[in-house]
């Protein structure tokens, strides 16, 4: 089962109290009582706010501070948060050097939900990081809308092909400010990023992210050297696709998959372009008056 853009807020919310009690009208509405008067925040839909509350289990406060902070990093990194469009040059670039692929299991039930990722052209020249964090930025959207939410995201990253001259292309500050994202801003329950292949191209980027992210988030990151068959101890081969020795079709197949669903909600990244521009001009406009 999944839901489309257009699955009105009451059935959604039955679905969704359905997995999860706690997700009840009134508690949302507390939550969206406690944001109103706050006008750096832009409108948000009651899907989003019912996925805060159940990303920071279902705690009405934390849940009050997370969709603050996800929104000064929407503002703060515009190019990632507020520019998505499936169809630009740059969306099909990343399509084109990366496998992103949302695994076949996942549907509206609570279960943990698989992304998995890899190359699919190692060519350093290819792959920029900016579509990546956009790309993700949409699975983000896109798997909240049409299967709700989950008990846990596990991300698995094959760094097969991964070397230095893709790691000197990291933009340090933006990089920086989404680890930052991922601590305190998400409106997902993120519980583990599992790396395949770790080599010595992966501790050059745990390196970085060591420097950056909090013990929690860099706690959730398990490295698995070449060779080792250890991520079945954690994920069911159903779950991830032939070349990494799962029981699932090929990654290219679950990408092209992804990348389609994406171009399929393109109005819905559109509409919300729109209005986090229109948001981001109003604070830009109170702080030169208050400036003034």
């Amino acid at each position: 089962m999944a839901y489309s853009p257009l699955t009105p807020f009451s059935e959604y919310l039955q679905v969704e109290q359905s997995k999860y009690p706690e997700l009840t009208l009134d508690e949302i509405q507390k939550l969206k009582e406690s944001l109103e008067d706050d006008q750096t925040l832009p409108p948000i839909s009651d899907k989003k706010y019912l996925a805060f509350l159940h990303s920071c289990n279902f705690d009405i406060e934390l849940a009050k501070k997370t969709i603050k902070k996800c929104y000064q990093f929407h503002f703060r990194i515009p190019q990632v948060f507020c520019e998505l469009d499936p169809l630009d040059d740059d969306m099909e670039l990343n399509y084109n050097c990366l496998s992103i692929c949302q695994m076949p299991t996942a549907n509206t039930n609570k279960n943990d939900r698989v992304l998995f990722m890899m190359f699919q052209d190692t060519n350093h020249e290819m792959f920029e990081y900016l579509p990546l964090f956009k790309y993700l930025t949409m699975w983000m959207n896109y798997t909240l809308l049409k299967y709700g939410t989950c008990d846990g995201m596990v991300i698995v990253i094959d760094s097969k092909g991964l070397n230095w001259r893709h790691i000197v292309k990291i933009p340090i500050g933006i990089a920086s400010k989404m680890l930052k994202f991922l601590e305190v801003g998400l409106p997902i329950r993120l519980k583990a990023v599992h790396v395949l292949n770790a080599g010595s191209a992966t501790q050059m980027i745990m390196k970085m992210v060591t420097r950056f992210a909090n013990q929690e988030l860099i706690e959730k990151i398990k490295l698995h050297p070449s060779g080792s068959n250890d991520i079945f101890n954690y994920i069911s081969r159903n779950e991830l696709p032939e070349e990494v020795g799962g029981f699932g079709k090929s990654h290219t197949f679950f990408n092209d998959e992804l990348y389609n669903d994406l171009i399929d909600m393109r109005d819905v990244f559109l509409e919300q372009n729109e209005i986090l521009g229109n948001q981001m001009k109003y604070v830009n406009q109170q702080l030169d008056q208050n400036d003034g």
